[in-house]
């Protein structure tokens, strides 16, 4: 979950996080100045840290005119924001932001325990976003090429498998019970609201300098805090009707950063999208991945530990 904090490049004001255009474009500061080392790909920490002191400005000034006639026919929806702002991208500059996406085009996600895209919880498969892509990707990915094909041909495997529990299991012999919690049945009287919970979440999971530029410092206070946003949630958050996935959802938001927060804390190096101002770079003893769970008290430790475990005979959380 460590690798979960990708970053998007996107016009201000706008969810447009396509960002393969960026590969042809120059970045900016407020007084026109080029900024330098800024780039799409192997520079867009640069951009982080300019964008907590100042604007950053982007135009894809180096496409030429065969570039950008293929590029509006390859991603014309791009270019319909653009259009509807009034910015020609080619020739006019315009501000920039960076949207937080997690696991959209980050690698961490629910983990794949088998070749039918099985989960250690039987019966649960996962795909897509969902889905850890550590497999295919390790520690750094986006969105589109092996991504594009991994969605589908992660829920092509997962509905196959779910099918074939479904109809192996045969109907159940005995009453289903519900067994979540969080957001659902709180143990105390319901005295929070899923916008306040969204809101805690965001404030220690989206600035840049907490969740992009890693340190120590500031992943442990940010992970408290979403500790203490647990505790809250699992006595007082509740709704009813359609407000009762909005807490739902918010639940699940809060059990994410922590999960992201711990892992991230774990690895104590740099590597793929999970870069850290601490230790900075790569740890050869640190290449394998990070399993996380827990709920009320989360765990973070490495794969081979987990197998070993199973191969003894040993219990997970």
């Amino acid at each position: 979950m460590e690798f979960s904090n990708a970053y998007a490049i996107a016009p201000k004001g706008t969810s447009l996080t396509k960002t393969a255009y960026y590969s042809w474009a120059t970045f900016y500061r407020a007084d026109g100045s080029v900024l330098e080392s800024a780039a799409s790909k192997g520079g867009r920490s640069v951009i982080a840290r300019t964008l907590l002191t100042e604007p950053v400005y982007a135009r894809f000034d180096r496409a030429t005119l065969d570039e950008q006639r293929a590029m509006r026919k390859g991603q014309p929806n791009t270019f319909l924001v653009f259009d509807r702002l009034g910015i020609d991208p080619f020739t006019d500059l315009f501000e920039i932001t960076l949207l937080a996406e997690g696991t959209v085009r980050g690698t961490g996600g629910v983990r794949i325990a088998g070749q039918d895209c099985s989960t250690d919880v039987p019966g649960l498969y996962a795909a897509g976003d969902t889905a850890t892509r550590e497999l295919i990707c390790g520690g750094f990915t986006g969105g589109g090429s092996h991504n594009a094909a991994w969605a589908a041909s992660s829920g092509s495997w997962a509905g196959r498998g779910a099918a074939t529990f479904a109809t192996g299991r045969g109907r159940p012999g005995r009453a289903v019970r519900p067994v979540g919690t969080a957001g659902l049945r709180p143990t105390g009287a319901v005295n929070v609201g899923h916008r306040e919970v969204v809101t805690a979440v965001q404030r220690e999971v989206l600035p840049y300098d907490r969740n992009y530029q890693r340190h120590a410092e500031v992943l442990e206070p940010a992970l408290r805090s979403l500790h203490e946003t647990w505790a809250a949630v699992r006595e007082g958050l509740g709704a009813s009707g359609e407000a009762l996935f909005r807490a739902r959802e918010a639940a699940a938001m809060v059990a994410h950063g922590r999960w992201m927060y711990h892992a991230a804390l774990q690895r104590t190096e740099s590597r793929g999208m999970h870069k850290r101002a601490d230790p900075p770079a790569q740890d050869p003893a640190q290449h394998h991945r990070l399993l996380t769970g827990g709920l009320d008290a989360v765990w973070s430790r490495p794969e081979s530990e987990q197998r070993q475990l199973v191969a003894s005979g040993g219990r997970t959380a």
